[in-house]
């Protein structure tokens, strides 16, 4: 009996490990992240700020975090945006998340991570690649242009580039989103595009965006920052420009009437073509369009009394109106479709007299302008300039000293050669300190800050719009907490600016560059943050003697405008511009369609008058400082100055950069303008506009400030700093048969 009762307790004991196991609560599963998107239709630009889409699934119990994406800078810094809230996984469930990042390198990498108030509940790192999948998405654009479709259309840009000889490596790229809801939510994810399409050609299709106010005020803020929106409405114009229709609000002028278009000469001509009709017979019967009237913009095409292109001033960008479906028959099977959406783009056609300018040829380690700007940006006054070939020699002279040197010093004069274990490390500890105080000998003790900015203003709507570049040295290693005050031009600070700042990376294969042959291993693993309004970096980290290079963007609306009474009779200006505040604005340039009006310094509460006797010349050739010369073969060319790609004049660089393609692009400077191509606002003397050019004078401390640059609140600049400030003035232009019959 006792045997059996032995027996029993025995077993009873070895399952209780069984029962202990089995009644512990299952090991709860984490949240995931699936997957990512990046950019629009996949597409993007390195160095501009980017959507990332990221797509959770909840785990076994409901969790709350955040989610943060993580790329590294130009300069391999990692760097980290988060949600500005909290949020809750449900088990099972996916959700979606946007967040915008900038990449620093074409190959860069992305890490996702969801955190709780428990650390890390999810990390998943893609990587770039030719192709988007599940672990992958696809490499960044440079210098390419990218082209953003709308809409559900098989529209192409087919042979435009080929028939604008646009080298391969800088044509055309177009991205696709096929849902409204694919439309950002900021108008900043839209950076790196260049032009969006609206096709309207499918019925219903924007239905959702009509009480989606977020996605239309952001797509509408990126117009007046300087983008470019082609609006095609043909067939379906009556249910687009009637009622509230969300696309209404961009368009300038009145639905009448749907028209049939029986003649296409008008298009044909506006974009050059020379093959045959458009289309004959009963094909162009099917060719429904719009007719605006009281139209407020430039007409570039019409049809009788009907307008077919319309192109219209939005703040600092435009509105192209096509009054046709650009993705539908006959103009779908148009074979000289590509003119015209080139001529839409305002893409400029090969110019013949430009086979005899000469252009730069020299190579500074940069391709685009704002790499120029950049290095300019890097040269401060009264600071020595290390060379290469010093750096080289202290170098050669510390291999030498700790090599051959120390080996004769014990051989020959202490004739002890286990001294070296004293030797050796003492070599090395002098040479360290050398540079610990050969930097600041060289360099400073100081923070130093070299910045620009252009400030411009849309004399009509008050939009002040804002860029700002700077360059940070600092002699010792430090963290910064980067911020930006803006300021407007009459000195005061805007009580509801809005700012984005990010660091400034350098175009091109170069060394720093944002396409490296080679990648070295950053010595940063910790990232440093971006504030949720993309408008503060902390704990921005820049090693000894090292800078650190800026950008922000940011804009906000001022009272106190320039008054402009300009007006156009035949192509030249007349009226006057007043100069309303306290500070002179020198070496005032007016420019409107191709000339240009030198109206010198402006002085505070004074006008200018622009007249008949003002001094005007072409705007191509004040810029390029071109002129006709009798060859030896006693026949007439035409010369440039040709562009200085090594200067450092700031307030050089950014004229160039601000009318780029007047001046005639790369052919002209030898550099792309494409990193930062929103800048140049040419295409606006083309809508009826003149814009006033004019630069602060450095004594007047307060509106030279077009922004603030503080760290933790306090001011970087010093007095003794380079601080260089342009603006540029946006006026409307009369013409002189509206003002009589207005």
């Amino acid at each position: 009996m006792r045997s059996v009762i032995a027996a029993g307790l025995f077993m009873f004991s070895l399952s209780l490990p069984a029962a202990a196991f089995s009644a512990s609560p299952t090991t709860a599963e984490p949240p995931r992240i699936v997957g990512v998107r990046v950019g629009l239709g996949d597409q993007y630009k390195v160095g501009l700020w980017t959507q990332v889409e990221v797509t959770l699934r909840g785990g076994s119990e409901p969790v709350i975090g955040k989610t943060a994406v993580l790329v590294s800078d130009s300069d391999g810094v990692p760097t980290r945006v988060s949600e500005a809230a909290l949020r809750t996984l449900e088990p099972g469930s996916e959700t979606k998340v946007r967040l915008l990042t900038r990449f620093g390198r074409v190959d860069g990498d992305l890490a996702v991570e969801f955190q709780g108030d428990r650390g890390t509940l999810a990390r998943r790192t893609f990587t770039a690649s030719s192709h988007a999948d599940a672990g992958h998405f696809l490499r960044g654009m440079e210098s390419q242009k990218l082209l953003l479709a709308v809409g559900p259309t098989s529209f192409d840009i087919g042979d435009m580039d080929k028939i604008r000889r646009i080298d391969p490596g800088l044509r055309h790229v177009l991205a696709r989103l096929d849902d409204v809801e694919q439309l950002p939510l900021r108008w900043n994810a839209y950076e790196g595009v260049d032009a969006v399409f609206l096709f309207t050609s499918q019925p219903g299709f924007y239905d959702r965006l009509a009480g989606d106010e977020a996605r239309q005020r952001a797509l509408e803020q990126w117009v007046r920052m300087g983008g470019r929106l082609i609006l095609c409405v043909g067939a379906r114009g009556r249910e687009v420009l009637s009622g509230q229709a969300p696309l209404l609000r961009f368009v300038k002028g009145r639905f009448e009437k749907m028209a049939t278009l029986r003649q296409t000469d008008a298009l044909e001509n506006y974009c050059g073509s020379s093959t045959a009709r458009l289309g004959n017979g009963n094909t162009l019967s099917t060719l429904r369009v719009p007719k605006l009237t009281a139209v407020q913009g430039v007409v570039e095409a019409q049809e009788g009394d009907l307008p077919l292109v319309v192109r219209t001033a939005w703040g600092f960008g435009q509105v192209v109106f096509l009054a046709a479906d650009l993705d539908q028959p006959p103009l779908s099977r148009w074979s000289d479709r590509g003119l015209l959406v080139a001529r839409l783009l305002d893409v400029p056609a090969p110019r013949s007299d430009e086979e005899d300018e000469k252009t730069a040829i020299m190579h500074f380690g940069y391709d685009d302008l704002a790499g120029q700007l950049r290095s300019a940006l890097e040269q401060f006054e009264g600071m020595a300039v290390v060379s290469f070939s010093l750096v080289a020699g202290l170098i050669a002279l510390y291999i030498l000293l700790i090599g051959p040197g120390d080996y004769f010093f014990l051989r020959k004069v202490v004739r002890r050669m286990a001294w070296t274990w004293l030797t050796f490390p003492l070599l090395v500890v002098l040479a360290s300190v050398g540079a610990y105080y050969l930097v600041p000998y060289l360099k400073g003790d100081r923070c130093r800050v070299n910045q620009a900015d252009l400030v411009d203003v849309d004399v009509s709507s008050g939009l002040v719009r804002g860029t700002t570049w700077a360059n940070i040295f600092s002699p010792r290693l430090k963290t910064f907490h980067f911020a930006l005050e803006p300021r407007l031009p009459d000195g005061r600070r805007p009580s509801e600016a809005q700012v984005s700042l990010s660091w400034l990376g350098l175009p091109g294969g170069g060394l720093g560059g944002m396409n490296p042959r080679t990648v070295g291993v950053s010595q940063w693993t910790q990232p440093y943050d971006f504030s949720p309004d993309l408008d503060k970096m902390s704990g921005v980290p820049i090693q000894v003697g090292a800078t650190k290079s800026l950008t922000a963007r940011w804009f906000a609306s001022a009272a106190l405008l320039p008054q402009g009474d300009l007006t156009d009779s035949g192509g030249i200006l007349s009226g006057n511009i007043a100069n309303p505040f306290d500070f002179p604005l020198e070496q005032c340039m007016l420019a409107y369609g191709n000339s240009a009006y030198e109206l010198g310094t402006v002085g505070p509460k004074d006008s200018a008058q622009i007249d008949a006797m003002s001094k005007r010349s072409e705007l191509r050739t004040l810029l390029t400082g071109r002129k006709v010369v009798l060859s030896q073969s006693d026949t007439y060319r035409t010369e440039s100055t040709p562009y200085d790609q090594s200067s450092a004049d700031i307030a050089y660089v950014l004229r160039m950069m601000m009318f780029y393609d007047a001046a005639g692009g790369r052919r002209y400077t030898g550099l792309l303008n494409e990193y930062q191509g929103f800048v140049d606002l040419d295409s606006l003397l083309k809508t009826d506009r003149a814009i006033l050019v004019a630069q602060a004078p450095p004594e007047a401390k307060s509106p030279r400030e077009g922004a603030r640059l503080v760290d933790g609140g306090q001011t970087l600049e010093q007095p003794s700093d380079r601080h260089v400030t342009l603006y540029r003035f946006v006026f409307p232009v009369k013409k002189a048969a509206q003002e009589s019959n207005p």
